[in-house]
């Protein structure tokens, strides 16, 4: 039954206005002059702004109509605590925490109800989906339960118990009024120094070039004025890409028409708990004794170009999408028929290709911080966001490990790229509320960046994943291929659905929370490179060229390790920010002069051939740029992925394979472990690296990208009498794991010191590197968390996010989790932390019966300091004589 009613969202205007009235635009002129200078005043503007405040920094919020009068006001402002990962909980939690003293601090009421929240599961999968955000949450001291069809029914009446199989019940979960809450922030700002001005609209963003030829922030131009400042942050919400657009930039978000109702009164709905229907695709909020509902369908309409103004305005609604959402509503709630739509509501949102926010300074503009994209989770994530970027302001780092958040997860050609960043978009839209399995591969924007083996491999059976927009290979299949076609929308907006559903079907074999279909192909795979010898496609791996005048002093600042050592020799090393937290980690190789070729560049000077890990490999680009311009090294960063393919042979027959295609002598003598040497193979010149990420005797070849197929076909055909096997990512993250090898932004990241992170043996005593005061004071005060590796007694599967407790207390939860098939052994990597604070030492560690809680069930697991797999590290030397030994349990 439709009721639509024009004079309820007239009503709701008024009052947000009347709310907002209340905040008082500053009676002063423009200043001059200020730190910062914040630009929207939505929920993360403001509390942007507030935050800012709080550390003393002079800040100005400019808003072009009135605060929270954009898409803020109309938000649904539903506040959870339970995500699929620890970032959103910490981000969350700090929302919920400021929401509960604003009152207190401002005198201005932010309507924060802790009404609890109910998480809905219509299916068996959905319900496990909710038990791993449930015993994440043991970690994080959140309080949810596991409750059955009809205890959900008794918190909230309207609920039919037989739709649904089970339910989560978080106490803590609540709902703001958006409009109060960014008045209660607002007023918080100005108690504390800040100023607003209202009604004025950015003109122009000013900048000036820098030495690297980019760009920095000098200002704001406005029609009331300038304003100098060499911070700007971009809180416009849609508004940001037109934005950041005026200096010649672009972010990748899409702006989506999004749709909730408003039902009439339901006298049973009253004070009930917020719900999350995820399988109807659906939210509700009680409100009033209505309830407000609404949904993700999987045919949004995507805005193309928005209007002059969006102050307090609203589009049509498309009756097909309320019709969609009202069905899906009266299944699980067929109450709310009687009760009819009072309302809708149709309002613009801003989505990202990850369905995560943009923020971070921007790689191409000092000064320029984003805070935008939050993909209609904007009130929900704006306490951790304010408090972040403010810290990414002051600190130039933000203090929670953002990299899923940083827009440096994105390369320039993915921001440019329009097509690919609608169709991403799209899918992050319409896939919403899909169940997070940890394997998850999308389906829109692949093929975006291909390697020079892509077809060979596909045609071997390579099934692909995606890696910062690199298709590279998860696993092989026999038999058959499994191409990555390009995206149908899933047959909307006048597309075909593919007809070849290889590769969708292929993804259903990870649509689980046990072990992969795949599990055995994975297993061969890996146990190739054990006992035989695998070949890996690295081509994903960023790889740079650090040169120019001042090479030598840059490597010594951004690098851990002492890298200014012979020529051709290989340094894993850290490179750090400021407080000594790990931004990457990377291979360095300090060149001679070369032969004139990609591999073998003529240089003039000092120069180092590095390469890091692919989905953080932009990150670690723009981070080593960063550092360059701060310290003023004439020196420059280029990259060579795309120039560069990466061939890696693994196992102890690879030595054996290798010197089948090369007449250099592949001996400990010519090429000991940790040294590169220039060689020809095929008649190509390469550069071959003895190294490996997974503990196995290997090689990596280097390749110029002209050379890749000649090489690899040579190695192919050299292979076939050593019965080489293909392997892909996943044998490789299980390989590496079960090494114990750290893998950037899971078990090292930017909250993680080197110290803590087990690889105080990369730190250098002598000389000046960045974060190097930080490591040296944690030295001397102790560890207060340690990098640890578990065993788990029973086979089941880990994927990262499971809890870690040591006599029945929780003291951590693993970053990484994964299967050690030489192990044989279910195995995670995780940091533990003592319950009461106090410094972790060894006997801390030794004295403890720990468990892992996987899926709300605990697990015996065993605990060692490190991987107990070749602890004397025998097979990167290529020592096979002595059969694997099971390290005791805490062997240093």
């Amino acid at each position: 039954m439709f009721r639509f009613n024009k004079c309820h969202t007239a009503r709701k205007i008024s009052r947000s206005k009347q709310i907002l009235s209340r905040c008082q635009s500053s009676d002063t002129s423009l200043p001059k002059q200020a730190d910062v200078v914040i630009v929207g005043g939505g929920a993360s503007g403001c509390s942007t702004w507030y935050h800012l405040c709080k550390k003393g920094i002079r800040a100005v919020l400019l808003e072009k109509n009135t605060i929270a009068s954009s898409t803020t006001w109309h938000s649904g402002s539903i506040v959870w605590s339970l995500r699929p990962n620890d970032v959103d909980i910490e981000m969350m939690r700090k929302t919920r925490q400021l929401l509960a003293n604003l009152e207190k601090e401002t005198g201005v009421d932010p309507g924060w109800k802790s009404s609890g929240g109910l998480f809905i599961a219509r299916t068996k999968e959905r319900l496990e989906d909710y038990k791993r955000s449930h015993t994440l949450g043991h970690y994080f001291n959140i309080e949810s339960h596991l409750i059955s069809p009809s205890e959900a029914q008794k918190l909230c009446p309207t609920l039919d118990p037989k739709v649904f199989c089970g339910a989560l019940w978080s106490p803590g979960d609540g709902c703001a009024d958006p409009s109060m809450y960014c008045a209660a922030l607002a007023k918080g700002a100005t108690k504390l120094g800040g100023q607003l001005f209202e009604n004025t609209p950015i003109v122009k963003i000013l900048t000036e070039p820098t030495p690297n030829n980019e760009k920095k922030i000098i200002g704001v131009e406005t029609e009331k004025g300038s304003i100098k400042t060499s911070n700007l942050v971009l809180a416009a919400g849609v508004w940001s890409r037109l934005l950041v657009q005026k200096i010649g930039l672009d972010i990748p978000v899409t702006t989506i028409k999004h749709t909730y109702l408003t039902t009439g009164n339901v006298p049973e709905a009253k004070d009930t708990p917020c719900i999350r229907d995820h399988d109807g695709k659906l939210y509700f909020r009680p409100q009033n004794g209505e309830v407000v509902l609404g949904g993700y369908e999987p045919n949004p309409d995507i805005i193309k170009e928005l209007g002059k103004d969006h102050q307090f305005s609203l589009y049509e609604v498309d009756k097909n999408v309320v019709e969609g959402h009202w069905k899906n509503a009266l299944q699980l709630c067929p109450s709310l028929e009687k009760a009819g739509i009072k309302s809708s509501t149709c309002g613009p949102e801003l989505f990202t290709p990850d369905h995560k926010p943009i923020m971070g300074e921007d790689p191409k503009c000092v000064g320029l911080f984003h805070c935008s994209g939050f993909n209609s989770l904007g009130v929900m994530m704006s306490g951790g966001v304010g408090e972040q970027t403010a810290a990414w302001v002051t600190l130039n780092r933000p203090e929670l490990p953002l990299f899923a958040y940083d827009i440096r997860r994105f390369t320039m050609p993915q921001r440019r790229d329009r097509a690919w960043v609608i169709e991403t978009c799209h899918e992050s839209y319409a896939s919403t509320y899909n169940v997070n399995y940890p394997n998850h591969q999308p389906l829109a924007g692949r093929n975006l960046k291909i390697d020079a083996f892509h077809e060979a491999l596909v045609a071997s059976g390579a099934v692909m994943e995606q890696a910062s927009g690199w298709e590279r290979p998860a696993y092989f299949v026999k038999d058959r291929t499994v191409p990555v076609r390009g995206y149908d929308w899933y047959g909307h907006y006048g597309h075909v659905d593919n007809e070849d559903k290889r590769y969708e079907k292929e993804l259903e074999g990870d649509m689980t929370f046990d072990f992969s279909r795949h599990h055995d192909i994975i297993r061969e795979e890996a146990l190739a490179a054990r006992e035989n010898v695998a070949l890996f496609n690295m081509s994903s791996f960023i790889k740079m060229y650090l040169t120019g005048p001042d090479a030598r002093e840059a490597a010594d600042w951004l690098f851990t390790a002492n890298v200014d050592q012979e020529p051709g020799s290989i340094h894993y090393t850290c490179t750090l920010n400021s407080r000594g937290g790990v931004e990457a980690d990377v291979m360095v190789v300090p060149l001679e002069e070369g032969v004139g070729t990609l591999v073998g560049p003529i240089l003039k000077g000092k120069g180092y051939y590095i390469v890091g890990e692919a989905k953080a490999g932009y990150q670690t680009k723009a981070h080593f740029r960063k550092q360059l311009y701060r310290k003023n090294f004439k020196s420059l960063v280029t990259e060579m992925t795309a120039k560069i393919g990466i061939l890696s042979l693994q196992g102890p027959k690879s030595g054996e394979l290798l010197q089948a295609v090369t007449e250099y002598p592949i001996t400990d003598e010519k090429l000991p472990y940790e040294m590169s040497r220039l060689m020809k193979i095929a008649n190509q010149t390469v550069r071959v690296m003895r190294v490996s990420y997974i503990g196995e005797l290997g090689y990596e070849i280097h390749i110029p990208q002209d050379s890749c197929i000649q090489v690899y076909n040579k190695i192919l055909e050299a292979g076939r009498g050593f019965d080489l096997k293909h392997a892909g990512f996943r044998a490789f993250n299980s390989l590496s794991c079960e090494k114990g090898h750290h893998m950037v932004n899971h078990d090292l990241r930017l909250d993680d010191n080197p110290v803590e992170a087990g690889l105080e043996r990369l730190c250098r005593k002598d000389g000046q590197y960045q974060g190097k005061l930080a490591v040296e004071r944690l030295k001397q005060e102790g560890l207060k968390k340690r990098r640890v590796f578990f065993t788990i007694d029973t086979p089941v599967a880990v994927f990262g996010f499971e809890s870690i407790w040591r006599d029945d207390q929780v003291v951590g939860y693993l970053r990484r989790g994964n299967y050690g098939f030489s192990l044989d052994s279910s195995i995670g990597i995780g940091y533990v932390s003592h319950p009461k604070g106090k410094v972790v030492d060894n006997e801390f560690l030794k004295s403890g019966t720990y468990q892992i809680e996987v899926r709300n069930k605990k697990y015996p697991a065993t605990l060692y300091l490190n991987s107990p797999f070749d602890t004397k590290n025998n097979r990167l030397y290529g020592r096979y004589e002595s059969d694997f030994q099971e390290q005791a349990h805490f062997e240093d």
